[in-house]
């Protein structure tokens, strides 16, 4: 697997929640050995629906024009 960042080499890694209130946590992810990005599927989930389009916003689009007095 390669880094989105960096293009690094992403190796699997075991992470701990030490914070949760239903006790420990663990679980999978990917870290990048290169630059230490890391990467599990709630992260991925997550990134993968903020990409998503917006249909139907019904919000029309403005644009922003400025003018130059000189």
């Amino acid at each position: 697997m390669e880094c989105m960042r960096c293009q690094g080499l992403m190796a699997e890694d075991h992470f701990i929640d030490l914070q949760g209130t239903g006790g420990l946590m663990w679980m999978k992810g990917w870290r990048c050995l290169n630059c230490g990005q890391v990467v599990d599927p709630l992260i991925e989930q997550n990134r993968r629906l903020q990409e998503a389009p917006v249909l139907g916003s019904g919000a029309p689009r403005r644009s922003c024009l400025l003018t130059v007095r000189e």
